[in-house]
């Protein structure tokens, strides 16, 4: 009888961390799972740890590539060996939390709707001490709009139903070496929602051999090809180019305080997306709502602190009206009533 959960890990010269991130599944409360662990090659002694363990636990299935033949391909041979309903992704140097598989394969029972999840995820050094805590959006239409600049899971959180990648023959894209479940996560959001929990479930460790650390310029460079490609979907007849997403993307996490003229024009495309991805289908209203406002609330309080009336001005204040007139007052009401005072010179 096929298991409930198949957890997919892919190892390549991870002995140092490789026994308490192994142990963090096996030690799971939910037990009805195979372990399928790819090993990529190593050169180290991450083959002998895990024949170690595979010898004490049957639910551990091990194969072996000849040579290494990267993250990528190692996963998608974890996913043709997969049986079960539910398949869950475990980095060689991450940790997940005893409770973690159970809480996870419960939701998507209860939330069938739900064909990904992801959790937040406390961040800890190479000692395993925690050093932070990082939450992604939670609900589906948040999720939605990161993921038109940025991935909205950890990769290493993630738990999604084996279904939504039988019925398109999804896998990862093998002509990616970075950012590979971003690209993925974004193919699967065309055929089912998501979610992420607020409940830290895993231990996402930080340290200099990461790939996130020693390949970041690389891995962002393809994020923000992926980003690029994500957002020009939402536009048939226009293009925003790889430097614009780049800066679009900087724009998510830092909204710019004052705006030169680059900042606006970025402003303008910025509220063309919003108002693109509004008007798509299936959105929860009352978070798109709550988005709009976000959003607005931040491109007006730059508008009018030290910016004069110019075409570009006019234009994103024209698309906002247009998105949501009402919004805008709000807004204006707000920032006046903060005390946030208008520089604007007119000509």
């Amino acid at each position: 009888m096929a298991p409930k959960i198949s957890v997919i890990m892919a190892a390549h010269n991870s002995e140092r961390h490789l026994r308490e991130s192994v142990e963090g599944i096996l030690d799971q409360t939910y037990a009805d799972f195979e372990f399928i662990i790819v090993e990529d090659g190593s050169t180290d002694r991450t083959w002998n740890v895990l024949t170690e363990y595979a010898d004490r636990d049957r639910r551990i299935v091990l194969a072996q590539n000849k040579e290494n033949l990267g993250l990528t391909k190692s996963l998608n041979r974890g996913l043709d060996l997969a049986q079960g309903k539910y398949i869950a992704r475990q980095d060689a140097d991450d940790v997940s939390l005893p409770e973690r598989l159970d809480m996870q394969v419960s939701f998507l029972e209860r939330n069938v709707h739900i064909g990904l999840l992801g959790t937040a995820y406390y961040v800890v050094d190479s000692k395993g001490r925690r050093t932070g805590l990082h939450r992604h959006p939670e609900t589906d239409t948040e999720i939605r709009w990161q993921m038109l600049f940025h991935n909205a899971f950890c990769h290493t959180s993630v738990m999604f139903c084996r279904d939504v990648l039988d019925t398109a023959a999804l896998f990862y894209d093998e002509a990616l070496d970075y950012s590979q479940d971003y690209e993925l996560w974004i193919r699967m959001l065309r055929r089912t929602c998501a979610a992420n929990f607020k409940t830290p479930l895993v231990e996402w460790r930080k340290s200099d051999g990461a790939i996130s650390y020693v390949r970041r310029e690389e891995q962002q460079r393809t994020a923000s090809m992926i980003s690029a490609k994500q957002v020009n979907r939402l536009f048939p007849l226009k293009s925003i180019s790889f430097p614009e997403t780049e800066k679009l993307r900087e724009f998510y996490h830092s909204f710019p305080q004052r705006q030169d003229a680059q900042h606006l024009r970025l402003s303008r495309q910025l509220v063309e997306i919003l108002r693109a991805f509004a008007g798509q289908q299936g959105l929860d209203q009352a978070i798109l709502k709550q988005i709009i406002t976000r959003w607005t609330d931040r491109v007006l309080s730059t508008l009018i602190v030290s910016r004069k009336w110019d075409a570009q001005t006019v234009g994103i204040l024209l698309g906002l009206f247009r998105m949501n007139a009402f919004t805008v007052l709000l807004c204006l009401a707000g920032q006046a009533k903060r005390g946030l005072k208008s520089e604007v010179i007119v000509e």
